[in-house]
């Protein structure tokens, strides 16, 4: 619906790639296929939050050649003080919501003996920084599970790998920094 996912979606819908594009919400599904009008061209635009067992349910009924795990949440503060809901809502979007997507689709290529599974993670998956280290937590979870994921898959015909972002102004880094900002008293 933002970001990496939605410019992806786009581009790969340019060069004639049939794209399935899941979105959390009902406004950037709209919000996508104006944007693939405006494109020229034609995204399959369905409700998909991760974190939904009745949207993932929808979704497996896809049959897709390449998974891109693209969903995740940033909430920024420090370890000792970040509330743990915070904490959970964070490990169940970007570690729980995108396995449970691996568990869903990664069948189906492997009956088929062909698919990609690429799984964004970031290069906070990689480095810590402070105030940021829930999120790496979650990143350098993904990082480990795709590692598995590999060796375990190897010669099913089925490949897998991890996109690394750093910094990039989608805003998803300022919005994430942000969150902290509700709860947290620096004295």
């Amino acid at each position: 619906g933002s970001g990496f996912g939605k410019g992806a979606a786009l581009a790969l819908a340019k060069k004639g790639h049939k794209v399935t594009a899941g979105v959390q919400i009902s406004p950037q599904k709209t919000e996508l296929q104006q944007a693939a009008k405006e494109a020229g061209v034609d995204v399959d635009v369905v409700i998909l939050d991760i974190t939904d067992p009745s949207d993932r349910h929808a979704a497996f009924q896809i049959e897709v050649d390449v998974l891109v795990n693209n969903a995740g949440i940033l909430e920024a503060g420090p370890v000792a003080e970040i509330p743990l809901e915070n904490v959970r809502r964070n490990f169940e979007t970007n570690v729980f919501g995108t396995l449970a997507m691996i568990q869903g689709f990664a069948p189906q290529m492997v009956k088929r003996g062909s698919g990609k599974i690429v799984t964004v993670t970031s290069i906070a998956g990689l480095v810590t920084m402070p105030f940021g280290a829930i999120y790496s937590s979650t990143k350098q979870a993904l990082e480990a599970i795709v590692e598995g994921l590999t060796i375990e898959l190897h010669g099913t015909g089925v490949e897998i790998c991890t996109v690394n972002p750093g910094f990039y102004n989608t805003g998803f880094n300022d919005r994430g920094a942000e969150t902290m900002s509700r709860w947290f008293n620096p004295e």
